[in-house]
């Protein structure tokens, strides 16, 4: 990649920035000290990447860019751990902003910024708002926000859609509420306010995701959720419970040690339907029950649940593409588990043991913890890929409603 450096003499300034606010679009243009940022800051536009150079904060540990209002390429300033203060007030729109392992970054200043490629902020500790104005950022492709002292993100909360969103490590934010309706690419949230109670995580009016994966929040509230093509997942989380009350179709449910949960609630599922197409619960301590899946009726690969439950309901359960495990450390009636694969609703292998000292996911071999279960089919093979006799109708799944 070509480097271009602002090289000005002192009387033929004007000169040289007005040869400098174009360069070719593989171009990198460096600046190295703060001549070179006054220089470059008065391109109201430029065309191309800049790139800052470690060392370029003045003796006051600033930068300072105000003037230039849009940057065609990337913008990047990493690996600096002099810099205190970084502010472009005039700045409205760039490609890719990439800021990373920014150490003695206090005060990021961007107060025009509406529009943003890739936004990648990572290794800013000391950064704990985001100065981006009343308004904020509208647009951007992606975010990817980890390793900072952020406590809020306003600044961004006003993004209607956007691709991969990666909020993680960022140790003092509490709480999340964002208005996006779209995530075409995945979202990840995990690890955050680890020194509190966990990350607070709202999306009102979020309708459709490629992929979600939730660590480590104390609550996430998805009432719009209508799509998830891929996997929606909750792993470790300490919430009570798990509602999406307008999801229809998702890729894969996993639902894994999340030590506080009690209740799962999706009353409109009825299709699991990704390339794996697995739904799992497990390790879950407090769920007693898993029901809350009234108009479940197909999942495309296997199920999987262990943990301490006792009852399970999936009473419209029409289709299991692959095998089914159930495991609990409860007393268990495995029979009418047993009757979803004499009626050819499971197409796999079926697993189902009770009581259960460690009970295992799929493939796991169950092994007696010497009380023993109301009835245990360990392992059954049913065939695969065995058509169903429908007779012109479909088969009603057994109400899976086992007791204590």
């Amino acid at each position: 990649m070509a480097i271009t450096r602002y090289l000005l003499p002192a009387l033929a300034v004007a000169t040289t920035v007005a040869a400098q606010c174009s360069i070719p679009s593989a171009s990198t243009t460096t600046i190295v000290n703060p001549a070179d940022a006054s220089a470059f800051a008065s391109c109201s536009t430029f065309s191309g990447n800049v790139a800052l150079a470690t060392g370029v904060a003045s003796n006051e540990n600033t930068v300072v860019l105000d003037g230039v209002e849009r940057i065609t390429g990337t913008f990047s300033y990493q690996d600096d751990s002099s810099v205190q203060t970084l502010r472009a007030m005039q700045l409205t729109s760039t490609g890719d902003l990439q800021l990373g392992n920014l150490t003695g970054l206090s005060t990021l200043a961007l107060g025009a910024l509406r529009t943003v490629g890739n936004l990648n902020f990572t290794g800013l500790p000391g950064v704990n708002e985001l100065a981006f104005g009343s308004v904020g950022v509208e647009r951007a492709d992606s975010v990817l926000i980890t390793n900072t002292g952020l406590s809020t993100l306003t600044g961004i909360n006003r993004l209607q859609e956007v691709g991969g969103f990666d909020i993680s490590n960022n140790q003092f934010l509490a709480n999340i509420e964002l208005d996006l309706s779209v995530i075409s690419g995945a979202l990840d949230i995990g690890a955050n306010d680890v020194a509190g109670e966990g990350l607070s995580v709202s999306f009102p009016n979020l309708e459709t995701a490629e992929q979600m994966t939730f660590r480590n929040a104390s609550s996430v509230l998805l009432p719009s959720l209508a799509n998830v093509s891929q996997n929606l997942g909750f792993y470790g989380n300490v919430f009570e419970s798990i509602a999406c009350p307008n999801l229809t179709f998702a890729g894969g449910i996993v639902i894994v040690d999340n030590s506080e949960l009690t209740n799962i609630t999706m009353p409109l599922l009825t299709t699991i339907n990704g390339t794996n197409g697995t739904y799992q619960i497990a390790n879950n301590t407090l769920l007693s029950a898993i029901d809350g899946f009234e108009n479940l009726d197909n999942v495309k690969g296997n199920l999987d649940f262990s943990g301490n439950f006792s009852t399970v309901m999936l009473p419209k359960l029409e289709n299991v593409g692959g095998a089914m495990n159930v495991q609990t450390s409860s007393e268990f009636d495995c029979s009418q588990i047993e009757d979803l694969g004499d009626n050819q609703i499971v197409k796999g292998e079926i697993t189902c043991a009770g009581s259960q000292s460690t009970p295992g996911g799929a493939g796991s071999t169950p092994t007696s913890s010497g009380s023993s279960p109301t009835r245990t089919n360990a392992a059954v093979n049913l065939g695969i890929n065995v058509p169903a006799v429908m007779g012109g109708t479909s088969v009603v799944a057994a109400l899976l409603h086992l007791l204590l």
